[in-house]
């Protein structure tokens, strides 16, 4: 995710809740990635999120992976790293429903 001006907080770095989006896109492109296209309806279902540190005024980058598929719900953990250095900033769980 480029960082915007728009994404920060009044401190410059990267708002919590932008990066919880970025864990929420992540973690629903991992089971379309999964699932594959198609005529399909989708949401989250659920998430769980952990901030590990502030995320710094700059850019970050999201890895997710689907890890289990129980029908039509997809789990998929997400790291959130700073490309810069590595440094992690966050993770999640996201449960997503794809249905036809």
């Amino acid at each position: 995710m480029r960082f915007q001006e728009t994404n920060a907080e009044a401190s410059g770095a990267v708002h919590e809740g932008a990066v919880l989006a970025l864990v929420d896109t992540t973690g629903a492109m991992a089971s379309w990635a999964t699932s594959g296209p198609g005529p399909y309806k989708a949401s989250t279902a659920s998430m769980q999120f952990e901030s590990f540190a502030p995320a710094p005024a700059g850019d970050l980058v999201a890895y997710g992976r689907c890890v289990q598929r129980d029908g039509v719900i997809y789990w998929s953990d997400v790291e959130v790293a700073s490309p810069a250095d590595g440094h992690r900033i966050a993770r999640g769980t996201v449960l997503y429903r794809i249905v036809a």
